[in-house]
Formats: structure tokens, C-alpha cells, sequence
């Protein structure tokens, strides 16, 4: 999963700050993800200055927030956290937590690698049911030896 480059170029703007983090998580069902998320300040209710820098500790502090809150949010299986990948959850926690620090405004999951499977085998059945489909019927089973019909369309 991953942002194009023209939508991250258009979502960075002129006298804001950039935020940006990245953790490594491994979810219930053992696959170990590395999640990069950004986030972006904007300006504060009745700001009356131009910028909306935020100063040095207070991106750290932020930037602790996103980390806690992705490894928080990345602690179930791989199903439930690509739900919230998609649904945009995870920059949603984030801003309602770093309102009290520095108001960020778009805070989205970027990108996410897939750095190692889990160590069980995955058979296709399994896949196919993690994305909704029916495991496959099986297929006829023909003796070695016999006689195959020949199917002219």
C-alpha cells in the first residue's frame, strides 16, 4: 500500500509543518508490517501569524503520539488492519490525540510494507478467505491410463 507522489506533493503546503513517523509492528496472526504515516499542523482557531511551525519538542512529542498509536492500533489480526487502512482510522486517532500539542489537520497511514509472512503456511484457502471468496471446488481426479474425452467447442 502505497501514496502516489503527485497526491503526497499535493498535500504539502507552504509555512506548515511536515511530520512524518514510521514503526514496526507484527500483528496477532504474525505478519510484520513497517507503517509510515504523515501528518501536517495547521493553524490554531483566531491565529492570527502567517506560519503554523511547530517547534522541535513538540514534533517529537507528536511524533511519539503517531508511533504509540499505530503500534496500539496494528495489535490485531491482518484483516481488521487493513479495515482500518482503508476506512483512515488510524490518522483519525491521531489527530484527535495531538490536538492538545499541536492541532494536526490530514494525518494519513502513507505507506505500509509487508516485511516478513507469518512463519505458518498460508494455503490458498485460507487466502481466499481472507478476501471473501469460497475456496475452490476440487477438481476432478482422472486415472492414469484412462481415456479422456475430447471437447470440441
Amino acid at each position: 500500500m502505497d501514496f502516489s507522489g503527485d497526491k503526497l506533493r499535493s498535500m504539502v503546503r507552504k509555512w506548515h509543518s511536515l511530520i512524518e513517523a514510521n514503526v514496526d509492528v507484527k500483528t496477532t496472526d504474525g505478519y510484520s508490517l513497517r507503517i509510515f504515516s504523515i501528518g501536517f499542523t495547521k493553524s490554531r482557531p483566531n491565529q492570527g501569524r502567517k506560519t503554523s511551525y511547530a517547534q522541535s519538542a513538540q514534533i517529537k512529542r507528536l511524533r511519539k503520539i503517531m508511533v504509540d498509536i499505530m503500534k496500539k492500533e496494528a495489535q490485531t489480526d491482518l484483516t481488521s488492519l487493513v479495515v482500518k487502512l482503508q476506512t483512515e482510522s488510524i490518522g483519525r486517532e491521531i489527530e484527535k490525540a495531538s490536538q492538545g500539542i499541536y492541532p494536526l489537520s490530514p494525518v494519513v497511514v502513507r505507506k505500509v510494507k509487508l516485511l516478513k509472512v507469518n512463519d505458518t503456511k498460508t494455503s490458498t484457502a485460507k487466502i481466499l478467505e481472507m478476501h471473501g471468496g469460497a475456496p475452490p471446488a476440487p477438481a476432478a481426479v482422472v486415472e492414469a491410463g484412462e481415456a479422456v474425452e475430447d471437447v470440441v467447442a
